[in-house]
């Protein structure tokens, strides 16, 4: 990959990940009590004390859903040449992030 290509691929995932679609998908599974109980009741607690509550762990795979969630409804799951690039280099960001959390210990810890 170029490092022009990457540079998109950084600020698409920067963007990507601030969202209101992302916000609104991590909003629905830190209180879904039914699907993911102990997430949200470590958020709702975490909450108390203005912090998050959610693991490194969910928010990467929160992350994965989200872009397939996102990238099916723009592209209605059509996979071209561009968007399997664009597909590759955006999840190879999310396995970088994910491997530096695993290598630092901290890839099941509570964000603050």
């Amino acid at each position: 990959m170029t490092s022009a290509s990457q540079k998109r691929i950084d600020r698409f995932v920067d963007w990507f990940i601030r969202s209101e679609f992302m916000e609104n998908l991590e909003s629905e599974r830190d209180s879904d009590f039914i699907n993911e109980p102990d997430r949200a009741e470590r958020c709702y607690d975490a909450a108390e004390d203005g912090c998050d509550g959610k693991t490194h762990s969910e928010v990467i795979d929160d992350w994965r859903d989200g872009f397939d969630l996102w990238l099916n409804q723009e592209h209605r799951g059509y996979r071209s040449h561009l968007v399997t690039l664009f597909y590759d280099g955006v999840t190879a960001h999310f396995d970088a992030v994910e491997k530096w959390h695993d290598e630092h210990g901290s890839l099941f810890q509570q964000i603050g």
